[in-house]
């Protein structure tokens, strides 16, 4: 049974009209999509913008509701003529999304220290936060990054060193930073989807990486190395990268390897039952093959149903954690 609380104390009750929850790797805030039935009981609530909200919900083969949301409404629109009231509802991360900033970090920080260090000037309760492991290197950030920005640059960074992908969630009021796929429970989406479509393309595909130094004049930048990957069955599709953090053929190699890709290669599940419990980043199970959640869209309710798009840990590792991760 779906439940609404407004503002910590308002309890809206019979008035939902369909709630949506929209999650994807590279996303922090978790969006609500929220329709309500504008009664004089809602009316009496003066629902505006800025406002807390948090929608509690029955997990799947679950009898006790769980809350499944808690953010601050972002959008509101309301039809005076339908007697609708429409809500974009956002996680508190979304000000990390929103909010630009300036940092020095020195080198050999990890994303777990400097994710930290984000939350905590912003004030944003730190949960269960894993051990990226990896030293970064220097980096400056200067203003027109967002928090975001940084976050990302900081994992991707993780990623192309050969660390692990994790991603940032809030869960229980507080900012997870998460290893990917590894959520305790893995579905297997076989029995409840409806329909799935598998996608495949050599758009993006990169086969050979030029890495190149940093030139100190106007001369070409020297080469520090070329590296091909499945060039003989797909060709060479030829992307150059200058990155001021790789400095040898090492770190050349490997900045390498997290930019080779064969191009999309992903699957669009449609289900008809709603597993709420979902988020960007688990791991699922189809067919026996495990994939992992890129995005996903929760419909909630009774007749919920649910969007998943999933791919291999290497397709999440090219499309999300491959690119820039320079400094600004």
């Amino acid at each position: 049974m779906i439940s609404i609380i407004a503002k910590d104390n308002y309890k809206i009750g019979n008035l939902n009209e369909g709630i949506t929850l929209q999650e994807s790797i590279d996303s922090i805030a978790y969006v609500a999509t929220v329709k309500l039935l504008e009664t004089e009981q809602l009316q009496s609530i003066q629902f505006v913008k800025g406002n807390g909200i948090e929608i509690w919900d029955t997990p799947f083969n679950g009898t006790s509701d769980v809350k499944v949301f808690k953010g601050v409404v972002w959008e509101r629109e309301r039809n005076r003529k339908e007697h609708y009231l429409n809500l974009e509802c956002k996680e508190r991360t979304v000000y990390l999304e929103n909010s630009e900033d300036e940092y020095l970090h020195p080198e050999g920080q990890t994303a777990t220290q400097r994710i930290t260090k984000y939350a905590n000037d912003w004030n944003i309760p730190i949960g269960n936060f894993a051990d990226t492991g990896i030293g970064l290197a220097k980096n400056i950030y200067r203003g027109g990054d967002t928090i975001l920005d940084m976050i990302f640059k900081d994992l991707k960074e993780t990623a192309q060193k050969g660390g692990k992908l994790y991603k940032v969630r809030m869960q229980e009021d507080k900012l997870d930073l998460v290893e990917i796929g590894t959520n305790t429970t893995v579905w297997k989406l076989e029995s409840i989807a409806e329909e799935i479509e598998e996608y495949s393309s050599l758009e993006g595909a990169v086969t050979q990486v030029k890495v190149l130094g940093t030139q100190s004049d106007e001369s070409l930048s020297p080469v520090i190395g070329i590296y091909e990957k499945e060039t003989r069955g797909y060709g060479t599709l030829r992307k150059i990268v200058q990155d001021d953090k790789v400095t040898n053929a090492d770190a050349a190699k490997k900045k390498a390897d997290s930019i080779f890709s064969t191009g999309e290669d992903y699957i669009n599940i449609s289900c008809g039952v709603d597993i709420n419990t979902i988020r960007a980043g688990d791991k699922v199970s189809l067919d026996g093959v495990e994939l992992y959640v890129a995005s996903v869209t929760h419909t909630l309710g009774s007749s919920g149903k649910m969007e998943l798009t999933v791919g291999t840990m290497d397709y999440i590792r090219r499309k999300f954690y491959a690119g820039d991760t320079g400094t600004s």
